[in-house]
């Protein structure tokens, strides 16, 4: 009979090594419990704190006790922080810069995506800054891009794209094309599209060139779906690319689309099957998904669309995490690009706090005039953006990053850090 005696540092060493070695759902293993396989990063255009507040007491039918135990799936999340999103030229900031500080880990000049500060809006062009889907793909993995805006709309943009003006998105569809990705839905199907052709949802082309890409897209190998029936049947097996575009500008609020006979997919369907189709990549994958709405409805100051869409956003969470639940080598991290609106959730008895519910109010786009008899306050059309922090939430591998008051830019490196990029 062969003794064998193990040392202290012996004994040791092993707990370390068995600490370190982490089986996964698949029954792969993990060396790193900061390492992940795949990650998932939402993104709620223009949600802020007040926004997530409204979506639960919606959730809750305005009912108080019904409220006091309602939860979003976002909630749910292991790790919280909150993010500072101010831009390298303005406290406030617009999505363009806000996105390419998260895909970058830069700050840039408001108006300017994927390129540094040196980059004047619309004039002159920065330095090219490498994106995390640039690098995801430089590695093997596959990527996508989902949202419930235009394909080519600032927030996807900052994670393929490189211009000194956002509002060139006929540039930016061709910079899509060549980008790698190997998912991209949501809207933007004029952009893709000569001015004289009608695309297949009925509306004029967007581009001045006459080039149409989406004849470009499908000999690059691209599946290329414009409504909800085609998209809902898609063979995933059998598609290696895809690409759909179901709107010839941005998708249609949640409250519209789901009254649709035909509806277009839902945020949360088009979160599901992308992650169906990335993590065939045994080597992993990339997404970022957008709830993009959310701002321009708080722009409009409608706070039903912003309220339903957040809904809609935080079930598209729900499905990543999910995915994660099942797949413990995936890190899902939700957080917004800014807030917008100035969001208020007043008392609707303003002289009394009990006894009623609540009037919610976009205080922001408001300005105040002065004068020798009185104060008063003048309301823009739109609400603006603010300058507001905004809430951070990681699950999985690499989550622990996640604390604390953070700056934007810091997504870029969690994220990195996270895919041993």
């Amino acid at each position: 009979m062969k003794i064998v005696v193990y040392t202290s540092a012996m004994l040791s060493l092993m707990v370390v090594l068995t600490c370190l070695s982490i089986s996964s759902a698949d029954g792969s293993e993990m060396m790193d419990s900061h390492r992940a396989k795949n990650v998932i990063l939402m993104i709620g255009d223009g949600m802020g704190i007040a926004q997530e507040t409204m979506a639960r007491i919606d959730k809750a039918g305005w009912n108080l006790p019904r409220y006091a135990d309602t939860r979003l799936y976002m909630d749910g999340m292991d790790h919280t922080g909150f993010l500072r999103t101010f831009s390298a030229n303005s406290f406030v900031t617009d999505s363009a810069p806000a996105s390419t500080a998260m895909a970058t880990g830069h700050k840039t000049n408001n108006g300017v995506i994927g390129q540094d500060a040196t980059a004047i809006p619309g004039l002159r062009d920065g330095r090219n800054l490498t994106t995390i889907l640039e690098l995801a793909e430089k590695a093997g993995l596959s990527t996508g891009l989902v949202t419930t805006t235009r394909i080519t709309h600032a927030t996807p943009a900052a994670f393929y794209a490189h211009v000194d003006n956002r509002d060139n998105e006929s540039e930016i569809a061709e910079q899509l094309l060549t980008s790698g990705v190997e998912v991209a839905l949501g809207g933007g199907l004029g952009y893709f599209i000569p001015t004289d052709s009608i695309s297949p949802l009925g509306g004029k082309g967007k581009r001045a060139d006459g080039r149409n890409l989406l004849e470009n897209a499908t000999s690059m190998g691209y599946m290329f779906v414009y409504n909800g029936t085609a998209f809902r049947e898609l063979d995933i097996n059998a598609t290696e690319k895809l690409l759909g575009l179901f709107e010839n500008s941005h998708m249609e609020y949640e409250l519209i689309r789901a009254r649709s006979s035909d509806p277009d997919p839902s945020l949360a369907e088009m979160t599901e099957k992308a992650i169906s189709l990335l993590s065939k990549n045994q080597k992993g994958f990339f997404l970022m998904v957008e709830g993009g709405r959310i701002d321009h409805a708080c722009h409009e100051r409608s706070l039903e669309n912003a309220t339903m869409d957040t809904l809609a956003f935080d079930l598209a969470v729900g499905k990543a995490l999910d995915f994660a639940r099942r797949n413990n080598d995936t890190l899902v991290i939700v957080t917004a690009d800014h807030e917008c609106g100035g969001l208020v959730i007043q008392p609707e008895n303003l002289e009394s706090y009990e006894g009623g519910s609540v009037m919610p109010v976009f205080g922001s786009g408001t300005v105040e005039i002065r004068s020798p008899r009185c104060d008063f306050l003048v309301e823009m059309e739109e609400a603006t953006h603010t300058g507001t922090d905004v809430t951070i939430r990681a699950t999985g591998p690499g989550a622990s990053s996640v604390y604390g008051l953070m700056d934007n830019t810091q997504v870029f490196s969690v994220v990195k850090e996270a895919l041993g990029l």
